[in-house]
């Protein structure tokens, strides 16, 4: 481990050292985890807490932070906004963690960010993408480790200039995720040039039966591009039928936010169809450096299931990352001192490179990848699909400037 705390870079290790004997006599440094654990969605919650454990017993077998062992408490959130202000309040006021890490759901994030003011203890978002969180909600506790709408569909738009069509139209949920994805993909779309979009069809969370969805999508050109921004068990199901029905072939399809890796084990070869772009915060293929090779191997071995990390996994690994290396930036778990010492933070030897919070909006950055369903396995795990190509986009590509963030005020703890 490279250490330098004035002016850093930071190199973290994922080899797992001996506990030093004299972390055992201090008190834990405590995190609060809020992600959802019940219901359709728990899941997802499931693999995001394996990320996070999994940083976790890695910093304590380095021996902890600065000789400080880490404890982790989970709470859910059920995906509702009131649970998850109930949950953070406790998991601040009463089991006074040093930092509080998760969500999922934009509604749930759009909830809590504006209490973390009153709390004064540090928030790191791992995958709701919602960007009022870094824009007109940003405050000085704030931080989100996940890309947001402007940096995946800014990648999209790009992607989508280069495959072929001119013309697009999406596919997306019924409500303000869908739509905003559509409006975002447009304004990047019409930035990149040359490409017209056609209103879109929209439907609602929890469709079972796609059939008469497929027909009117039929109905378009299949020269036409086709945008999809469902996600999780909508984006399975709607593939499944899709697919079944021959609907797929020879379009170009485009799903930005579907690079799961729950997607391509809950569809397996069969049902998941060659040449669909799929995109990602993080996809374990991606990236081509020891500490990927290493962490993609770890989470394997530490999961349940034994299968690659999910973006899920990754974002919340790497939230633990990005505290502990403010704590020890810091000198401090102060909450205070640690919401300061994550503005601007850079770490490097993360598995996707390096991974910053911008001073100006605590938006993270970071390189991203679309990658096209081939007919060969992954070369991690052979039950599923691998991408090939992949294309990556350099964060600060696609992250717009602090300048045009509806973050105007730069955060502040003062």
């Amino acid at each position: 481990m490279l250490r330098t705390r004035k002016g850093f870079v930071i190199v973290t290790s994922l080899l797992g050292l001996v506990v030093a004997s004299s972390c055992l006599a201090q008190a834990p440094l405590k995190i609060g985890f809020v992600h959802v654990f019940s219901g359709p969605m728990a899941t997802f919650g499931q693999v995001a807490r394996q990320g996070a454990q999994l940083a976790v017993n890695e910093i304590n077998g380095e021996g902890g932070v600065d000789g400080q062992i880490l404890e982790i408490i989970f709470a859910d959130t059920a995906t509702n906004p009131d649970v998850a202000k109930s949950a953070i309040e406790n998991l601040v006021k009463k089991e006074n963690v040093s930092v509080v890490i998760g969500i999922v759901s934009s509604a749930v994030a759009k909830a809590v960010t504006p209490m973390m003011n009153d709390l004064k203890c540090p928030l790191i978002i791992t995958d709701a993408m919602s960007d009022e969180v870094t824009g007109s909600l940003c405050n000085p506790w704030t931080f989100r480790m996940t890309w947001n709408m402007d940096q995946c569909y800014k990648a999209a738009a790009l992607l989508a200039k280069d495959l072929g069509p001119k013309k697009w139209t999406t596919l997306g949920p019924d409500y303000g995720f869908g739509q905003d994805s559509w409006k975002y993909f447009m304004k990047y779309g019409q930035q990149a040039g040359g490409l017209t979009f056609d209103q879109g069809t929209f439907v609602p969370l929890g469709t079972k039966d796609w059939a008469q969805v497929i027909g009117n999508l039929k109905k378009t050109s299949s020269d036409e591009g086709l945008m999809i921004s469902l996600w999780g068990n909508d984006l399975k199901t709607f593939l499944q039928q899709a697919n079944r029905d021959g609907f797929l072939k020879g379009r170009t399809v485009m799903c930005p936010v579907g690079g799961a890796v729950e997607i391509f084990m809950a569809l397996g070869f069969l049902d998941l169809p060659q040449g669909i772009w799929f995109g990602s915060p993080y996809w374990f293929e991606a990236y081509d450096n020891s500490f990927n090779d290493v962490f993609v191997k770890a989470y394997a071995s530490f999961s349940l299931s034994g299968i690659p990390p999910p973006y899920a996994a990754y974002n919340s690994y790497a939230a633990v990352k990005m505290f502990k290396t403010a704590v020890w930036k810091a000198e401090s778990s102060d909450r205070t001192a640690v919401a300061k010492a994550l503005s601007g933070i850079l770490v490097d030897g993360l598995p996707v490179g390096a991974a910053m919070f911008r001073e100006g909006d605590h938006q993270a950055v970071f390189d991203v990848a679309f990658g096209k369903t081939s007919a060969h396995p992954s070369k991690y795990y052979r039950r599923i699909r691998g991408l090939d190509p992949i294309k990556k986009f350099k964060g600060l590509a696609i992250t717009p400037p602090a300048s045009e963030s509806p973050c105007k005020k730069p955060p502040s703890t003062e």
